[in-house]
């Protein structure tokens, strides 16, 4: 009993690993305009998913994403 309660943990377990998220620095430019003049500076931000859709979004929003 305790070895079909250990090998049903472990699949759980295993089959749960293959959908982690992975993490990214992401950047995007921001301009920033004064009285002097626009400059652009740079906005960072983590991100973490297991969605590849939800990456795609964010870099068409101008982010640029590099594995953390």
């Amino acid at each position: 009993m305790k070895k079909s309660v250990l090998l049903a943990t472990v699949l759980i377990f295993g089959l749960g690993m293959g959908s982690c998220s992975k993490c990214y620095t992401c950047e995007a430019p921001v301009e920033i305009t004064t009285s002097s003049g626009t400059t652009t500076e740079y906005q960072e931000a983590d991100f973490c998913t297991a969605s590849p859709q939800e990456l795609e979004s964010k870099e068409a929003d101008g982010y640029k994403c590099t594995n953390a």
